[in-house]
């Protein structure tokens, strides 16, 4: 085989092998989905069962939807972030089918749980999941200690923290600690896919019954301590 040939044919092998990765390093991504490994903040949740080890989080017109298995599957939760309607839906499976709806009031008492802050992006850079990430340093005006979040902004998510604790930062975390039902977790993206979504993914199933959110946390009490 000619040389000129053989460098033609190692081309479109390394094209092709690119192409079959579907959605990773590709910029502005409008729907698809990320996975995060989690790993428990507190060192004597490590080991435990009950605590998630990844977070698949689904998107699609600025929607998303985060969803996370522990316990064996005995606990099964996925939070819906609807930016049109500006609620937080919470359907939980945990031996009971739950469901509840948080509006903006609600989100910011629920939510934004964090002392309030001032935000001071850095300069720093580094690659996660094939993406290029800032860091953002929060600085606490309690005088809590300040931390890093790490942040893109290369997939195509309008204001993707809007109904989180880190609702004054422009950009989807790649890498970050956030709280809920009483376990701290610490998350890190791993990998980013092109997909196509269904809208009906954003929706809860009508078997779940609606509560109240206090309700869902009251359930949850004791399972991580």
């Amino acid at each position: 085989m000619r040389p000129g040939i053989s460098r033609a044919l190692l081309f479109l092998l390394a094209v092709s092998s690119l192409q079959a990765c579907s959605g990773i390093f590709k910029k502005d991504i409008k729907q698809g989905m990320i996975e995060y490994k989690a790993e428990a903040v507190d060192s004597k949740d490590h080991a435990s069962m009950t605590v998630p080890d990844k977070m698949i989080v689904k998107f699609k017109n600025d929607y998303t939807a985060a969803e996370l298995e522990a316990g064996l599957g005995f606990a099964k939760m996925k939070f819906i972030s609807d930016p049109v309607k500006k609620q937080f839906l919470s359907q939980v499976f945990f031996f009971e089918k739950k469901q509840s709806v948080m509006n903006m009031d609600e989100i910011k008492k629920t939510n934004y749980y964090l002392p309030d802050y001032d935000v001071e992006y850095g300069n720093q850079t580094k690659e996660i999941a094939g993406y290029s990430c800032k860091n953002a340093t929060l600085k606490f005006k309690d005088g809590s200690p300040s931390y890093d979040v790490w942040y893109t902004k290369d997939i195509s998510i309008k204001d993707p923290n809007w109904s989180n604790a880190y609702y004054k930062i422009d950009g989807v975390l790649m890498d970050y600690k956030l709280k809920k039902y009483g376990l701290e977790l610490h998350f890190v993206a791993t990998s980013v896919s092109e997909a196509t979504i269904d809208q009906s993914y954003f929706t809860i199933p009508a078997e779940y019954d609606p509560v109240k959110n206090s309700e869902l946390e009251k359930m949850f009490e004791g399972f991580y301590q």
